[in-house]
């Protein structure tokens, strides 16, 4: 599964729609004033977007999926099947803005509409010839529209040629996040097969009812905002970062851009294992006391030793923070947590395994505490650099129908000095990683270095369930 910015999506040419959601004016009756605060990490991000507006257009944060349907679109079906999927999910009827300064307590305020009211317009974009002027159009109107700070955040865009429509859809990260994306590409496909059944055709199927991000994030407020500095989870956290020397965990080789004026961030996606040699990977780290996770927290471990030498490996771990009744609602689900092991050019596979794992205890815990209630509680301000996401979409809704789909999973662009990125996925394909890195020379050789190498020993373990026999010198880009 490809995780991937539009200039890297190959769009084919085509005639283009673009389509808009509508509502009446936030003055009006409809909007309600809803007392559900945001969540810490939608305050963040909106908070800092409020901040950065002043210092020009603000840095594109959108996720967004690319799926194909069939020829011949029929557009009220399509319109019908957005305005369901609107309805469905409160979190695209709902807008925070700055609170007035005589509110107290909270710094956003919260505005939402009930089901009903959101209509969608689609407008003729006109017929585009060249693929490449295709995706930086779509490129640019997402980035202009699917933004925070104005309602609604999110934009679709279809592609109709003669033999299929393509769809394009983006949404601010306010109201998404990774798993969010295929819940929509598999909804607006269901959604558009009921609208688009001939009559004579039994019904489909109704989508299974969801519970709301927004009471999600006024739970998790509540629950966060009770604990206190002294809370064991806190305190784990503390520990870390004094550990770490104040900071969180950095790529282990220096790649940022320290120029002032970085460019934007360069990516890739590589196949790690195909879907047998996924399958015996797995038994390979059951046999070892893990899973394909701590395996493959191993296997990056194996690696970072391999260059550097150091003999421990840390990094920030993506955990959703779903509960069950929020399986399949569209929202910004993710917390990160810290781990850090230790790892030898002695140690075999079971043991660098059995670090990893015991390591990895809690920590899923210590995401559920959004990062900002961290900072507040820490008193110290803290970025996360260095990202590691494992995501198993073989339990998706439609994971089996994305090849026939063309289901791809978009980003918008990033121009971050520092940060490195690796969303690591299994699908009934194999495992795969997407990744993305600093615009610097270093950045552009160690990372896909770091990527291929951590190849070579999953495919070793796959073979022989031992790391290679002859590994890579260490030290090959010590600083």
């Amino acid at each position: 599964m490809k995780f991937i910015d539009m200039p890297s999506l190959g769009l084919s040419p085509g005639s283009v729609t673009v389509w808009r959601a509508s509502a009446p004016h936030m003055s009006d009756a409809a909007w309600t004033t809803d007392l559900r605060r945001a969540s810490y990490v939608q305050e963040a991000h909106i908070t800092y977007a409020l901040e950065a507006a002043d210092d020009g257009p603000l840095p594109p944060a959108w996720l967004g999926c690319a799926f194909n349907l069939p020829s011949g679109l029929d557009m009220d079906a399509f319109a019908a099947a957005l305005r369901d999927w609107t309805d469905r999910h409160e979190v695209l009827r709902s807008q925070l803005t700055l609170s007035s300064p005589s509110t107290s307590g909270n710094r956003l305020h919260r505005m939402t509409l009930p089901p009903g009211v959101v209509s969608i317009h689609p407008s003729a974009a006109g017929d585009f010839t060249d693929g490449q002027k295709l995706a930086r159009h779509l490129e640019e109107l997402f980035d202009s529209e699917a933004g925070p700070l104005v309602w609604p955040g999110y934009i679709c865009a279809t592609i109709s040629r003669p033999e299929a429509t393509t769809v394009c859809i983006a949404a601010d990260h306010a109201l998404t996040d990774g798993y969010s994306i295929f819940l929509t590409a598999y909804e607006i496909r269901a959604l558009y097969a009921a609208h688009a059944a001939p009559e004579n055709k039994p019904a489909l199927p109704p989508l299974p009812p969801t519970a709301s991000y927004l009471d999600f994030a006024e739970a998790e407020r509540a629950e966060a905002d009770a604990l206190t500095a002294d809370h064991e989870s806190i305190i784990r956290w503390q520990q870390f970062v004094t550990t770490a020397g104040g900071n969180l965990p950095e790529f282990p080789v220096p790649v940022g851009d320290v120029s002032g004026s970085p460019a934007d961030q360069p990516g890739g996606y590589v196949e790690f294992l195909d879907t047998s040699a996924a399958q015996a990977f797995d038994r390979v780290c059951r046999a070892a006391g893990g899973d394909s996770f701590s395996g493959l927290l191993a296997c990056l471990a194996k690696v970072g030793h391999e260059i550097t030498g150091s003999d421990e490996f840390s990094a920030m771990i993506a955990f959703h923070t779903r509960l069950p009744a929020w399986r399949s609602s569209i929202g910004w689900y993710v917390g990160m947590g810290p781990v850090a092991f230790p790892v030898s050019a002695t140690g075999s596979f079971a043991e660098t395994v059995s670090y990893a794992v015991s390591n990895l205890d809690g920590v899923n815990e210590l995401a559920r505490i959004p990062m900002p209630r961290v900072v507040e509680l820490l008193g110290q301000p803290l970025r996360d650099p260095f990202m590691v996401s494992y995501m198993d979409l073989r339990r998706a809704p439609g994971a089996r129908d994305w090849n026939s789909g063309r289901v791809i999973a978009l980003r918008s662009r990033s121009n971050d000095p520092d940060e490195v990125c690796f969303w690591i996925v299994r699908t009934y394909d194999g495992l795969f990683v997407n990744y993305r890195h600093p615009a610097t020379g270093p950045a552009d050789i160690t990372v896909p270095d770091y990527v291929a190498r951590t190849k070579r020993l999953l495919v070793s373990l796959v073979n022989t369930a031992r790391w290679p026999a002859t590994p890579h010198p260490i030290g090959a880009y010590r600083s």
